[in-house]
């Protein structure tokens, strides 16, 4: 119900009402979005249809690479809360923001033994973005380099169970369809420490070792760099 409130003037007899509850007409409408692991501005914005800049802007948000798990961010113009995807390129591009860290020299080594199965393509309708190693389910997977786990979980479509480390000179390399990770994101590890298990988990036929190689964010041929 709509309340009046009566103003009288001391001097004369006009009288102003106030409608008290009624929404300011510059009030904008929207739903507030709640940041979850891994969301970036970027991906916020393309998921609801609305501009980064001007969400940004709203929000007093000053860098838009930088925002926080928990983070309530208002959406201007939408009706409903929508499901924000995370992608491997979130993850990639997110962790570039935290500290710089002491890096040994770079080896890549294969990561688990077992039979190459499908190889690198970029081909346009063919596009496989690292190589498919072949191998007993629950056979050790072996961190290619030395690294930042900067992943570890299931949240990333058709991948399952995935582990991305950061390696220097920007590269990082991806661990998919695994049966269990055995590392947890923030965690340093060593070039051939064992960092999960083999499995068929996301969108996998067999048991086998999805793994990518990226530089900049961009894959590259595995092939190339493993020795």
């Amino acid at each position: 119900m709509l309340f009046l409130a009566v103003i009288f003037l001391v001097h004369g007899c006009a009288r102003h009402r106030v409608e008290i509850g009624k929404p300011s007409p510059l009030e904008k409408k929207g739903v507030y979005h709640v940041v979850e692991k891994h969301q970036t501005l970027f991906r916020i914005s393309k998921t609801y249809g609305v501009d980064l800049k001007n969400v940004a802007s709203l929000n007093g948000i000053i860098d838009p690479g930088r925002i926080q798990t928990g983070q309530r961010i208002f959406i201007p113009g939408a009706k409903r809360v929508l499901k924000v995807e995370v992608y491997i390129e979130d993850v990639v591009e997110g962790s570039g923001h935290q500290e710089e860290i002491a890096y040994k020299k770079m080896n890549f080594i294969w990561p688990v033994e077992g039979r190459l199965r499908d190889g690198f393509d970029e081909a346009e309708g063919r596009r496989h973005m690292g190589i498919d190693i072949s191998s007993p389910t629950g056979t050790a997977i072996k961190a290619s380099g030395s690294g930042k786990v900067i992943y570890s979980g299931n949240t990333i479509r058709g991948y399952g169970n995935l582990i991305i480390l950061r390696h220097p000179e920007e590269f990082v390399t991806i661990y998919g369809h695994n049966e269990v990770n055995l590392v947890e994101e923030g965690e340093w590890v060593e070039r051939g420490q064992v960092i999960g298990k083999v499995g068929q988990t996301g969108r996998a036929t067999g048991p086998h070792l999805h793994f990518e190689i990226r530089k900049k964010n961009k894959a590259v041929d595995p092939l190339l760099f493993l020795k």
